[in-house]
């Protein structure tokens, strides 16, 4: 299980594109880094720590790099949960947009329905030699969760001692409404 460390899982796709693919490639990439609705769908994906698509044209070998004879797309990402999940997730949650950026890709079957889809990701991934989680045991709402309660924490911390004990019980009870949900 080298693509896993607590509850978080690593994911390595490598898949060659077509020729002439990395100009379009290039746009979305650029589309989608400004267009913050575009992301929209992506943020309701809370289980994912990190996601990113990259164009290869070159593979290091300690020189100029080998020059390959179709670009790839590199996609990587970090999730809580399993594999499968993951992959039913963005299949069902962002199909469009899944199409938009794989169908370059030789032999990219469609997000849906999801089983050949799963197959053409096994068939291209790349189990990783060595992984690690900076929080192995907490799902990504966790993390969230407590930066939001320890910013809080300290803005309460900060004003504090220039309060009466009745204003910082009343800024104490603002503070535990504000971040309920991250309790």
């Amino acid at each position: 299980m080298g693509n896993v460390d607590g509850r978080a899982t690593a994911i390595t796709v490598l898949t060659p594109v077509w020729p002439g693919a990395t100009l379009w490639l290039k746009l979305l990439f650029f589309l989608g880094r400004h267009l913050e609705f575009t992301l929209e769908k992506l943020v309701t994906l809370s289980f994912i720590h990190y996601a990113r698509w990259t164009i290869v044209t070159r593979f290091p070998d300690g020189g100029r790099g080998e020059r390959l004879r179709y670009s790839y797309l590199f996609f990587e990402s970090n999730f809580n949960g399993t594999w499968e999940e993951y992959i039913d997730a963005f299949s069902e949650v962002v199909p469009w947009r899944m199409r938009a950026i794989w169908f370059t890709s030789f032999g990219f079957p469609g997000p849906l329905p999801v089983g050949p889809f799963k197959d053409y990701i096994r068939k291209n991934e790349f189990v990783a030699n060595h992984y690690w989680s900076a929080y192995p045991d907490a799902a990504t709402t966790e993390v969230l969760s407590a930066a939001r309660l320890a910013t809080a924490a300290a803005g309460l911390r900060a004003t504090a001692e220039a309060m009466t004990p009745q204003e910082f019980r009343a800024a104490y009870d603002r503070m535990l409404t504000s971040v309920q949900h991250d309790l």
